[in-house]
């Protein structure tokens, strides 16, 4: 019991590292794209002085780098599975999340649509068809889902459904 209380937060715990790397990447990424236009901004001004014509190959150099490598970034994400969005902005580039929020997101899709209940059994095989993961064990995702979000009940023995929290009133 200690174990599986020590193993769902060390993956809760992970999965928040994820998700700041996620902010730190977009972060630094930003900084990037600011210095790098700051720094064309300051080409296109000095363009009429020779003495920094070495100076402008080197900046033209580390541009043309960071756009060969947003082109390959974006190829390579282009043949990954476009049912994953980004957690922090839907309009962003896919970036790596954890199965298990790709499962709970593709449980709530399913519970949505399903006002009376599923089955336990079909929402398994709903969910692995939407999200293209396994489900490894299904009582533990569901109860790490139930805990996430409260809205998700199991009003009978192996079945889940959504309720809303103003009915609760």
């Amino acid at each position: 019991m200690f174990n599986e209380r020590e193993r769902e937060a060390l993956r809760l715990k992970l999965e928040q590292l994820n998700d700041k790397e996620i902010t730190v990447m977009q972060e630094i990424q930003k900084e990037r794209d600011n210095i790098y236009s700051k720094l064309r901004e300051l080409d296109e001004k000095d363009v009429e002085s020779p003495t920094i014509n070495k100076k402008l190959s080197l900046i033209n150099l580390a541009g043309d780098t960071a756009q060969k490598l947003k082109q390959t970034k974006k190829s390579s994400q282009q043949s990954l599975p476009t049912n994953k969005v980004s957690p922090l902005n839907p309009a962003t580039q896919t970036f790596h999340r954890s199965k298990t929020s790709i499962q709970r997101e593709a449980a709530l899709k399913i519970l949505s649509k399903h006002k009376d209940g599923i089955k336990g059994v079909k929402l398994r095989v709903e969910i692995e068809k939407e999200a293209g993961i396994p489900v490894k064990n299904m009582t533990t995702f569901m109860k790490g889902l139930m805990k996430h979000h409260p809205e998700v009940k199991k009003p009978y023995r192996g079945q889940y459904a959504i309720q809303n929290e103003k009915s609760f009133e």
